[in-house]
């Protein structure tokens, strides 16, 4: 079962489609989770489909005091003065399961086409070979749209794999003819990664003509910095704790 529920009928301008999953660092699913929850986009589609379970991986539904949701991909409908193009944005609380990534990111494509989408940005994560290397990468077909992504100062991912629905969704879009790009911001992937968020959004804004208030971010990243901090320090203690110490009495032997 593949079901779109169509909560608002619009007629965007000059849209794109903007995916933010969980992923590695969060990271995409940070970064449109902050737009909507910002700007307060609404709701305009949903999708139900026994291919995309809870954030546990099972199947069920949500309880939210007296309402029961199932598991969606949910599409909003975002219109700023400050941007040049009207936005999608598509999020979920989980990925499709690996089997049904094609079926939802096609039935995604073509909706999201019948509305005029001609772009389509993935946004996720990218743990590197070397913790020294830091930015935004990016893979796309269309070599003008790389061009235009080099000149905002995105790095071009020059080998490996794409997993999941960030990379499904490009290469669908492909199929279907509708320019689109992964953008990945640099992580270590281990925990959420609101910095590598705020990159890869401000790409985002110069692609589209935005400008993102980024100061709640910022405080997100500071929190961010500050636990791990924590953590660091905790495992220091640990370690020293667990460190075999000298004899400062003489041996005895039986």
């Amino acid at each position: 079962m593949i079901e779109l529920i169509e909560h608002k009928k619009v007629r965007p301008d000059n849209p794109v489609l903007i995916q933010g999953l969980p992923g590695l660092g969060l990271v995409g699913k940070i970064a449109v989770q902050y737009l909507i929850d910002q700007y307060n986009p609404p709701l305009i589609a949903k999708i139900v489909s026994d291919l995309i379970p809870l954030p546990d991986g099972s199947a069920g539904v949500r309880v939210e005091e007296e309402d029961l949701k199932l598991a969606s991909i949910d599409l909003y409908y975002l219109k700023r003065e400050s941007s040049k193009r009207d936005v999608l944005l598509m999020t979920s609380e989980a990925q499709p399961v690996p089997w049904g990534q094609y079926r939802i990111a096609e039935r995604v494509i073509k909706y999201v086409g019948s509305l005029g989408v001609n772009l389509v940005l993935a946004l996720g994560g990218y743990v590197p070979g070397s913790p020294n290397i830091k930015g935004v990468f990016a893979c796309t077909n269309d070599l003008d749209l790389m061009k235009e992504l080099e000149s905002y100062g995105v790095k071009r991912l020059r080998g490996g794999y794409v997993t999941g629905a960030c990379g499904i969704i490009v290469g669908v879009a492909h199929v279907y003819g509708i320019k689109s790009a992964c953008l990945l911001g640099t992580t270590g992937g281990s925990f959420p990664d609101p910095g590598a968020s705020k990159s890869v959004l401000m790409v985002v804004d110069k692609i589209i003509g935005g400008q993102t208030d980024f100061s709640e971010m910022d405080e997100m990243i500071e929190k961010e910095r500050e636990l791990m901090e924590e953590l660091r320090r905790a495992a220091r203690e640990v370690a020293e704790a667990e460190t075999p110490k000298e004899e400062t009495s003489l041996p005895y032997h039986m």
